[in-house]
Formats: C-alpha cells, sequence, structure tokens
C-alpha cells in the first residue's frame, strides 16, 4: 500500500485580528458593551447588559493548563492509555503461559529428608504379627524413603502427558500470536479515538471563535437599525429583530463553549490527564489530515485490510490455536502420560535386631520410569473432551468471519465518508466565500439606506452557518481519514508522524 500523511494547515476565513479578541473572553454586546450579554445568566431572559454587570461564556479558569497538538496528543495515549497498557499486560500474561508450555519436559528438582521410627506390631508376608521397633534417616535428593519401596518423591522429577507436552507449546504460541496482534489493534483503535477527540475538540474551539466573529458582524446591525430607529429612518421591530438574532447567536455560541468543555474532557480521559486542568491546542481550526493514498480504488483498500489488518491476524490465531487443541485431544488416547524420577542420597537406620539402633549410613540412588495409557470414561470422556473442542473451533472461525465482515464494512463506510466529505468541504469553502460577500453588500446597501435590514440579517445569519459548515466538513473528512486508516489496519500516529 501506498500511504502518505501530510497535514494540511487551513483556516476558517475570519476577519484577520479576531483570533486576539477571544483571549479576553468577552465580546462586544448587543447594547455596545464589551461583555456577552447577562440575560444568559439572567433569570430574566430578556434581561439587557449594562457596563456595570456583565457575564462571560468561558467557563472558571482552571488549575492548570496543557497545550497540545495532534501528534503530542497521539504519543501521550501511546505512553499512558490504560486500555492500552491493559492490553499490554495480557501480552505478557501469555508469554508467560508460553514458558510454562515449554518446560513441560523440564523436570522439578526436590532436596530433602526424612526420618522414619516405628514402634508396636507389624505383619509380615507371611502373616505373621511382630512387635518392632525399627528407625530409618534419609537425606539427598528427593525425599519419603522408608524400607526397601521406592522413593516418595523424587531427587529429579518428570512428569507429564506426551500430549501436552507436543501441542502445549503450539497452543501457547497462537496465544501469543491473538494477543499480541489483539494488543495492536486496541492501540491502534485508541489512537483512532484519541485523534478524533482532538479534532472535536479543535472544532468546538473553531465554532467558538466563528460565533464571535459572527456576534462582532452583528453588532454592527444592531447598531445600524438601533440608529435608523431613533432617527426614524428605520423601524423599531427591525432594531429588535437584530437584537433577538444577536441572543439567538449568544446562545449558540454557550453551546459551543459547552462542546468544547465537553470535548476537552473526553480527550482528558483517553489521554489518562486530570480533566480539572484546560486543554489547549495549537490549531484554530480542524487540520486536514492525509492519510491514505486517494489514488486507491475501494477493492484496493478492501484487499489491503485483509491483509494487515490486526484484528483479522489475531482472529486467525485463535482459530490455529483451537485447531492445535484439538488434535491434541485426538491423540490424547494414543500418547501415556509419564513420570521419570531419580533419586540419590544417603540411607540408614536400624532396629532392636542390629546394632546400632541408627547406622549403617550408605548411598542409595533410585531410577523409576512409569508410563500411562488412559481411557476416560470408557472413550466417552475422550469424545466429550473433542467435541467440546470442536466446537470453540467453530465458535473462532465464526467470530474470524465476523470481524472479515465488519472490516469490509467499516473500509467501505470511511471510503465513502472520505469521498463525501472532501466534496462537501469544497462546497462549505466555496459557500463561504459568497456569504461574505452577499453580507458586505447588503450591509453597504443597508448603510446608504439601499437594503432592507433584513436582507443583512439573512446575510449573517446564512455566513454563520456556512461558516460553522466548514469548521465541520474540515474535521469531519480528518476524522474520516482517521477511521479509514484505521480500519485499513494501519497506525494514525506512525502516519501523522512521518
Amino acid at each position: 500500500m501506498q500511504c502518505h500523511a501530510r497535514v494540511i494547515e487551513d483556516r476558517v476565513p475570519v476577519r484577520t485580528g479576531w483570533n486576539k479578541v477571544w483571549l479576553l473572553g468577552l465580546l462586544v454586546g448587543t447594547c455596545g458593551c464589551d461583555a456577552i450579554a447577562p440575560w444568559l445568566t439572567h433569570s430574566n431572559p430578556t434581561a439587557m447588559c449594562t457596563g456595570e454587570h456583565q457575564a462571560a461564556l468561558e467557563l472558571p479558569a482552571p488549575r492548570e493548563e496543557s497545550l497540545l497538538d495532534l501528534n503530542t496528543s497521539l504519543q501521550l495515549a501511546n505512553a499512558g492509555n490504560p486500555t492500552i497498557a491493559l492490553a499490554e499486560e495480557a501480552v505478557r500474561e501469555s508469554l508467560a503461559e508460553q514458558l510454562q508450555a515449554r518446560a513441560l519436559l523440564l523436570p522439578m528438582i526436590n532436596a530433602g529428608l526424612n526420618v522414619h521410627v516405628h514402634r508396636g506390631n507389624i505383619e509380615t508376608a507371611e502373616g505373621i504379627i511382630t512387635s518392632e521397633d525399627t528407625q530409618s534417616l534419609y537425606g539427598g535428593l528427593g525425599a519419603g524413603v522408608t524400607g526397601g519401596g521406592t522413593v516418595l518423591v523424587p531427587g529429579v522429577h518428570l512428569v507429564s502427558h506426551l500430549a501436552d507436552a507436543i501441542y502445549a507449546p503450539r497452543v501457547a504460541q497462537r496465544q501469543v500470536d491473538a494477543s499480541s496482534f489483539d494488543a495492536v489493534a486496541t492501540r491502534q483503535q485508541i489512537l483512532s479515538e484519541v485523534g478524533q477527540a482532538y479534532l472535536t475538540l479543535v472544532s468546538a474551539k473553531a465554532r467558538s471563535e466563528a460565533y464571535r466573529q459572527s456576534l462582532k458582524e452583528l453588532d454592527e446591525v444592531v447598531r445600524l437599525t438601533a440608529n435608523f430607529a431613533k432617527t426614524g429612518q428605520g423601524r423599531d421591530s427591525d432594531a429588535q429583530r437584530a437584537l433577538a438574532e444577536g441572543q439567538l447567536l449568544r446562545a449558540d455560541l454557550q453551546q459551543a463553549n459547552e462542546d468544547k468543555a465537553t470535548a476537552a474532557a473526553e480527550l482528558a480521559r483517553l489521554l489518562d490527564l486530570d480533566p480539572s486542568q484546560r486543554l489547549l491546542t495549537n490549531d484554530d481550526a480542524p487540520p486536514l489530515v492525509e492519510l491514505v493514498d486517494p489514488g486507491l480504488t475501494l477493492e484496493q483498500l478492501l484487499t489491503i485490510a485483509l491483509e494487515q489488518h490486526p484484528e483479522l491476524a489475531a482472529r486467525s490465531a485463535v482459530v490455529a490455536r483451537e485447531e492445535a487443541r484439538l488434535r491434541r485431544e485426538r491423540v490424547r488416547p494414543w500418547l501415556p502420560a509419564v513420570s521419570v524420577g531419580f533419586s540419590a542420597g544417603e540411607f540408614g537406620g536400624g532396629s532392636q535386631h542390629a546394632e546400632p539402633h541408627l547406622g549403617n549410613f550408605q548411598p542409595r540412588t533410585d531410577f523409576d520410569v512409569l508410563a500411562v495409557w488412559s481411557l476416560q470414561n470408557l472413550t466417552a470422556g475422550n469424545h466429550a473432551l473433542q467435541n467440546r473442542v470442536r466446537a470453540q473451533l467453530g465458535q473462532a472461525l465464526a467470530e474470524r468471519q465476523i470481524v472479515l465482515d465488519r472490516i469490509r464494512r467499516e473500509v467501505t463506510e470511511s471510503y465513502t465518508s472520505v469521498q463525501t466529505r472532501r466534496i462537501q468541504l469544497d462546497l462549505a469553502r466555496k459557500r463561504v466565500d459568497t456569504a461574505q460577500r452577499a453580507y458586505r453588500q447588503d450591509l453597504t446597501r443597508a448603510q446608504n439606506i439601499q437594503g432592507r435590514i433584513v436582507e443583512v440579517l439573512d446575510s449573517v445569519h446564512l455566513l454563520t452557518s456556512a461558516r460553522q459548515d466548514v469548521i465541520r466538513a474540515m474535521a469531519q473528512y480528518s476524522q474520516a481519514q482517521l477511521l479509514l486508516t484505521t480500519a485499513l489496519g494501519n497506525s494514525v500516529a506512525t502516519l501523522i508522524a512521518k
């Protein structure tokens, strides 16, 4: 696949210098004051702002602030997101299980000693009851030596079913593959969510600034209509209509600020940051991100996704794991469980018949090999195990097919979304240019008493809507690129960092 990454810096068409105004957290109100109208926080929604009472739309200032861009956000999530860490710990667990499976044919080492003392009656092999006073002591590799029997706990002891010894490492390897691919898929999904959350935050910030710009332009209309009404050149209803438009626009600005706070909280959650600190972005408008070669067709993208998507690879590894487990259960009745033990140490003892009571210590070695073939429940138990694993294999195959169908759907939807958003973005930009020209022309005509104020209000409304649309189109286009990249099985962080 030929992919390239580039971030296109774009800006919403706003007046030069207005980006600095938002730093004050205040805006010229409908009656000329330097603050947002306090009716938003007043019990009386019709209350007007005055120079003596001001209310800002911004949230209370946080204790700390963090400045982020898209690449920094992805790096922070890559290092600190707990969901990614959880997936990585699952890989470590599967590696530990693999090590344990590979060690099935390695023996245990046991060292110890045992003391045996008997006082009282025993029965001989001939059935004669005798009273004996015996004692013995053993020390070395192993423990549990009494009389002429073998060591109960061998010093070097290997015990395993050969079916497990052969197939358990293969099963464990497939589990390592599955958990590793799942960790990659989890990382890619989280990074995609981080990218989308960052774009949502930037979009809310840009929408808020665009509303402020529209409010500034609408304030000129409010001032104009108020002056016309005072001099008798215009109607008071036009002034009231302009004032109402400003109030509605301030409500939209308040909603945009709320959206910005919500997006910041979601991004903080994904980055595992304190949500009480404000997240600031370097971008004033959603950056346009190009991660997928636009020359690739949908058929080519589907082929790429099916070849390299980590989640599909993880499900294939699970299928291979269940196949290995099924082969193990099929050969289990034909392979034995083996036990090999070796012990070496010093052994001695005595009784009332021989002096000393505890002596005659000499080296002793024991070597035992056992092999046992088992048919569980007259082979019914073996068949039950095989049927159970066979059913689990069928489930794994079905899950892989579900993932396959989902990946195809995600690639198709993301590809269609990228194409659609690209067209919508072009149309939105043209609409902004057209709406700006219309607003300037209608405002000039109204100032020269050649046009109606309602036409200017319509132009302001259209320009405001166009600005919001172009911001949404920019964010949605980049988000669609992130979704398509993830659906193809690529890491957005790797491509953006290039």
